[in-house]
């Protein structure tokens, strides 16, 4: 074999790769020449492919091409994990592009996002919205992976997806990260910008009706944790909420207080932390997470919405997700007497711990539990065991999230519980909590505005000039209505107990007859009779749970006692025959010195 030509051959560049499938048949395969001088271009053909994947000269132009292209292409990449990316595919959707739709993502639209406004119940856009709620879900298509062209204010566009590193959580599900590049001819990015601003400001008009709940996810498979949009919903006004008119407007007045600017101003100039906390507390069904929706739609504000049960949470997580709050937010800690956090700073799990190793049935404590009551014993742990969860986090690091050195500022606070007894000094002191409001039982005013507000339709004030005249057409029919239901709301009123059912209780209970006023007073004193039936039984199987605890705890107790009992007696028994034994050997030891 020729190796020297074989080294000029592979030397000399192009034209010597498209003869080198050539030069190596004749060179193996001598007998293989008639067929070459017969076929010269297909050689030829292979030795151009050859060339090509050797020299892969699209890759070089692409490289090319991205070093030309940082020169004269201005771009901005936003991430599919901020509201940007979804308002812009969503934008990008809606418009005419310049290339055909090859490849397009395919969604379903679930009836989830189609949310109506609370309006009055004829309402032309209400009754839309429930029709469209009672479809099938719809397919969405979306731009897929590749490189679409737009124009905007006559300038050419280019707009890019590319799967990035990591995943985020779209709403129910874990989705890829994905960025996209927004591209325009020329150095500035200002086009850009006009553009992204254009977009956005168009959605947050779509959005001036709805409220966005954000809930913290991991980041996708072990990544930090962060803040994702989990829904929206539809603004709920205040007059919506069933509560005292004292309490709500003195709540009103303060948060809008909060939130103006020469509050601000007045924060910063006196050094004091630019925070507010409000500790809703009552029984459950009593409007306390619908009151601080009420005022997240009243004030626009987003609403992160953070249980401390998640077991994914901990101290550091919950420092870092307050740390990523919006200046104007609400964060709503619900039901936080749940968490387990008791007055030591320690979850329930540790104090229960503490209590088996300390208490009368532990180890350090098997003497002195023969001079305590067993029941009492029993007792303090029946607490203890209502709370089967725990949480992750601890005291400490709630504290420090809410109000530490590196706490955020500008968001409003809101906590709610339905044991305010239970929660730790601590965390709703002055400084931390300045308002506390406490909700109660549906009082008999109150009965009469749930009945009022059920069968009587909210004024709406949005409403097209033909609706509004065939209201007034209907305004005399309805008069007599309405004084018609006045009248059934004040005999509902009379006959609901004061602060005996929760609204949320008497709200379930009118929907049943949401088409028949005079039905439900009817049947209410039925109604009422069945309930507390119902609730006398669940507190009867409480009773008989909490007893079969206590005995179960007792046996417990007691069997632990007595092997704690038994092995303190066989250690004091073997310590008496190691002390016999040692008496005896040194008796024998003194015979046998004093013998001759």
């Amino acid at each position: 074999m020729d190796l020297q030509r074989l080294r000029r051959t592979a030397a000399t560049g192009t034209s010597s790769l498209i003869e080198l499938p050539e030069y190596i048949i004749t060179t193996f395969f001598p007998a293989a020449r008639p067929l070459i001088d017969k076929h010269p271009a297909l050689f030829r053909f292979f030795g151009v492919v050859l060339a090509l994947f050797y020299l892969n000269p699209v890759a070089r132009l692409q490289s090319l091409w991205s070093r030309f292209s940082s020169l004269i292409v201005a771009t901005v990449n936003v991430s599919s994990d901020e509201d940007l990316f979804s308002y812009l595919t969503t934008h990008i959707a809606e418009v005419k592009t310049l290339r055909a739709d090859q490849l397009l993502n395919a969604t379903l639209n679930t009836p989830h996002d189609f949310q109506p406004r609370r309006r009055g119940r004829h309402d032309p856009e209400v009754e839309e919205s429930a029709r469209r709620l009672n479809e099938d879900p719809k397919i969405k298509y979306e731009q897929g992976q590749g490189v679409q062209l737009f124009i905007y204010q006559k300038r050419l566009f280019f707009i890019s997806r590319k799967f990035g590193e990591g995943h985020t959580y779209a709403g129910n599900r874990y989705k890829r990260i994905e960025t996209l590049s927004l591209s325009c001819l020329g150095r500035s990015t200002i086009p850009i910008k006009e553009f992204v601003e254009h977009v956005y400001r168009i959605n947050k008009e779509k959005e001036r009706s709805l409220t966005i709940i954000r809930r913290p996810y991991d980041g996708g498979y072990g990544g930090k944790s962060t803040w994702s949009r989990l829904t929206s919903k539809p603004r709920r006004g205040l007059d919506t909420v069933i509560l005292d008119a004292g309490k709500k407007e003195q709540v009103l007045a303060d948060v809008e207080e909060y939130m103006d600017e020469t509050t601000m101003n007045f924060y910063a100039s006196h050094g004091i932390p630019y925070r507010r906390g409000y500790l809703f507390h009552g029984p459950p069904g009593v409007g306390k997470t619908s009151f601080a929706l009420a005022l997240a739609s009243k004030f626009n504000l987003d609403v992160y919405n953070l249980t401390l049960l998640d077991h994914n949470l901990t101290d550091s997580d919950l420092i870092s997700l307050l740390n990523q709050l919006p200046g104007r937010s609400l964060l709503l800690l619900e039901d936080i007497d749940t968490a387990g956090l008791n007055r030591k700073g320690k979850s329930t799990t540790s104090r229960r711990r503490n209590r088996r190793m300390r208490g009368p049935g532990g180890p350090m404590g098997a003497v002195a539990s023969t001079k305590k009551d067993d029941a009492d014993a029993v007792e303090l742990s029946d607490d203890e065991a209502d709370s089967a969860t725990t949480s992750r986090v601890t005291l400490s690091g709630l504290l420090n999230a809410i109000d530490g050195v590196a706490a955020p500022e500008g968001h409003v606070l809101i906590m709610t519980t339905n044991k305010p007894d239970e929660l730790d000094d601590a965390l709703v002191r002055a400084g931390r909590i300045s308002v506390r409001v406490g909700f109660k039982n549906a009082s008999k005013k109150q009965a009469e505005e749930i009945f009022l507000r059920m069968y009587v339709d909210l004024p709406s004030t949005t409403t097209t000039a033909g609706v509004q005249d065939e209201m007034e057409k209907k305004s005399q029919e309805e008069s007599s209505t309405e004084e018609r239901l006045r009248d059934l709301a004040k005999q509902f009123g009379s006959l609901i107990p004061d602060f005996d059912f929760s609204p949320a209780d008497l709200q379930d209970y009118l929907l049943i007859h949401k088409k028949n006023a005079e039905k439900a007073i009817e049947e209410l004193p039925k109604w009422m009779e069945e309930a507390h039936e119902e609730r006398q039984r669940k507190e009867e199987e409480k009773e008989v749970e909490r007893e079969l605890k206590k005995e179960a705890k007792l046996e417990e107790r007691r069997k632990l006692r007595e092997e704690i009992k038994a092995a303190v007696k066989e250690t004091e028994d073997d310590g008496q025959a190691d002390k016999g034994k040692a008496g005896n050997t040194m008796s024998e030891h003194a015979t046998n010195k004093d013998a001759p």
